[in-house]
């Protein structure tokens, strides 16, 4: 049996934290791109980190939708700062299906962003979780 993630709101208590669950299926790639660009504008990337930003979160879903278990929630978590935002997006998966960190959507992901990074975790019943992250700087806020 097939068990879709259910993270708590607000788990770390960040007020900032903005959080968008939809089915893990392509058809809602469209979604989290607009989400993701709409956070970016308000505030304040500039137009080309904007679109990085679509682009990042658009190969990170992509890369867990197809290792996705059936009937799945997809969790996009957004956490804006003053000088960067982070995205964590999460979802079941089939078994300990590999992430190639040298394929070239990897590579993608790493060219677009400042830092990406993934994890897996097991419930106690089984089901594994997969996690991509990746934060983005503002234009003038590097490190």
């Amino acid at each position: 049996m097939t068990r879709a993630i259910t993270p708590e709101p607000n788990v770390d208590g960040d007020e900032s934290a903005i959080e968008l669950g939809v089915h893990a299926d392509a058809s809602q790639l469209s979604v989290t791109r607009a989400v993701a660009a709409t956070l970016a504008a308000q505030e304040d990337f500039d137009i080309d980190s904007i679109a990085d930003i679509r682009l990042a979160i658009d190969e990170a879903c992509s890369r867990l939708i197809v290792r996705a278990t059936p009937g799945a929630r997809m969790v996009c978590r957004f956490v804006p700062s003053d000088t960067e935002i982070h995205v964590a997006v999460t979802t079941t998966t089939i078994d300990r299906a590999a992430l190639d960190a040298n394929g070239f959507g990897w590579h993608v992901l790493n060219a677009l962003t400042d830092s990406v990074s993934t994890y897996q975790s097991e419930a106690a019943d089984g089901v594994i979780t997969t996690t991509i992250e990746f934060s983005k700087r503002k234009h003038g806020w590097d490190e």
